[in-house]
């Protein structure tokens, strides 16, 4: 990557310094996330993660969560006014992955 920089065209670097930010956002805030202790799966092995762990997953707060649930994947266990809500880590990746901002080369 430093090779990169040292014989990238001038123009090229504003686009360079935006993905390194990117990058360096990205390394920080998986350094910062505490790991869930124990990921649960579902019947078809696949890892279901609580509030907690999701929102730390997305590198947000469970708060944040609550507030933002209907427009990210999840599974609503229970009736009334608390139900439980999971997500499946994939579906986390995947709506990531549809609201990442992606820099024009």
């Amino acid at each position: 990557m430093l090779e990169v920089i040292r014989t990238a065209p001038a123009t090229d670097l504003p686009r360079l310094l935006g993905e390194l930010e990117e990058v360096r956002t990205t390394a920080l805030a998986r350094l910062s996330a505490p790991v869930p202790a124990r990921v649960p799966s579902d019947r078809s092995g696949e890892d279901v993660l609580d509030v907690d762990a999701a929102a730390c997953y997305i590198g947000m707060s469970a708060k944040w969560l609550y507030r933002h649930y209907t427009i990210i994947p999840h599974v609503r266990i229970g009736f009334g006014t608390k139900p439980r809500l999971k997500f499946r880590r994939r579906d986390l990746d995947a709506w990531l992955e549809d609201h990442r901002i992606k820099h024009k080369h």
